[in-house]
């Protein structure tokens, strides 16, 4: 009976340890990768590697610490836009800021694959958190709200949809 209760004991044991390990893990690096225009994944590393193929937009008073970025490809005929958005012009500046939003683990960074309703990959957003708002302008122009820095929630003045 004792060896029953032994083996109980550490499979238990042996349980909690990999429900602990994995809810650590669950936010510990965010998702970076998501699927492309023609089903195939992209990640985070290749629009920063590629990053002249896109035209780099991010949210934020400053570009040393953003509150997410988006990336739209160019010359693919589709257009996102935004009001308060600031071109991002200096490749050297991205490192930095794709760094500073995934640093953000506590509120789960994550890339998104912008979708319009014609099915079509538009383009990529890198958000700390899953607040991104999105308005179908017309066939061709999805628009992205400002993203507010999850670290100044309630911030007043920005183009944040109303309901």
């Amino acid at each position: 009976m004792g060896t029953k209760k032994n083996v109980c004991l550490v499979l238990i044991s042996f349980l909690v340890l990999l429900l602990f390990g994995g809810c650590a893990t669950l936010r510990s690096g965010g998702v970076s990768s998501v699927i492309g225009p023609h089903g195939e994944t992209v990640t985070l590393q290749e629009l920063e590697r590629n990053w002249d193929a896109y035209d780099i937009y991010y949210a934020g008073v400053s570009d040393d610490g953003p509150n997410a970025l988006f990336f739209d490809p160019k010359n693919d005929g589709k257009t996102l836009s935004g009001k308060t958005w600031e071109k991002v012009e200096d490749r050297e500046l991205l490192p930095g800021m794709i760094d500073f939003i995934r640093n953000l683990n506590e509120f789960d960074p994550r890339l998104y694959s912008i979708v319009g309703p014609d099915h079509q990959v538009y383009g990529y957003v890198f958000s700390p958190t899953n607040e991104v708002y999105l308005k179908v302008i017309d066939g061709k122009t999805i628009y992205v709200y400002y993203v507010e820095s999850p670290l100044h929630k309630n911030d007043v003045g920005r183009d944040t949809p109303r309901s």
